[in-house]
């Protein structure tokens, strides 16, 4: 089932844009304050080298439109091999992925098996959890990969800093060179280590906002218990 992509018009929105800062070599970049001199394109280094550097970290996600959410998510990952995630539709469908190695356990609701479109469905239904090889991964799936991309970026304009749930931050805003109208806004946090804590990105009439935590925190998984999953090779090719 699935590597990073997405079937819905606002999942592809949810991972498909790309992230960005450029490198920083200062040694000095993880402690400076918000009352240093850098430029927006060095802050969003530091800060995408900071990230790049992490062995684990949580994910949050929604996608909504007109102040309705129509997608939310979060993920916890060794930016590797191991990694979970929770999502929900405003639908109804929801979906758990375990990803251990080269293997996806895999727990969908009952709406989201209804909008798969697989023919293997009705024996999906046989247990709680699927098992499946990674390199078996369909688009449709909207399975996530572990890894999290942070690549590099030029050109944005640094704001004042200010206050994001109790933390100071400064924004720094990119324009999205593929979409017009599109914009992002990245959140840096501004003591200490700059840890990127937030991105908003903007396609009208569409927001993602998405939410770094968990740095570094002690990350372990396990997959469900063999009484519980279904080996999907075992089902009979998903045929049209």
């Amino acid at each position: 089932m699935v590597r990073t992509k997405t079937s819905a018009a606002a999942l592809c929105l949810l991972l498909g844009a790309a992230i960005s800062g450029c490198a920083v070599t200062d040694n000095d970049a993880d402690t400076r304050s918000a009352d240093d001199t850098r430029t927006a394109d060095q802050l969003l280094g530091d800060s995408t080298r900071t990230m790049r550097a992490l062995t684990s970290l949580t994910i949050d996600m929604q996608v909504g439109s007109e102040g309705k959410t129509g997608y939310s998510s979060r993920f916890t990952t060794d930016l590797e091999r191991r990694c979970t995630l929770k999502a929900t539709w405003s639908r109804g469908a929801t979906l758990e992925q375990i990803r251990i190695g080269e293997t996806d356990y895999i727990h969908p609701g009952g709406t989201y098996l209804e909008m798969w479109g697989r023919k293997t469905v009705p024996a999906m239904r046989q247990k709680p959890w699927l098992k499946s090889p990674v390199s078996a991964a369909l688009g449709a799936d909207n399975l996530v990969d572990c890894a999290w991309p942070f690549p590099s970026y030029k050109g944005a304009t640094k704001g004042n800093p200010t206050e994001l749930d109790r933390k100071r931050v400064i924004p720094v805003k990119v324009r999205d060179a593929e979409i017009s109208d599109g914009m992002y806004t990245f959140y840096v946090a501004a003591e200490g280590k700059p840890y990127l804590l937030r991105i908003d990105h903007q396609e009208p009439p569409y927001l993602r906002i998405t939410k770094f935590s968990g740095f570094n925190n002690r990350f372990a998984v396990q997959p469900p218990a063999a009484v519980d999953v279904l080996d999907l090779s075992k089902l009979p090719p998903d045929v049209p």
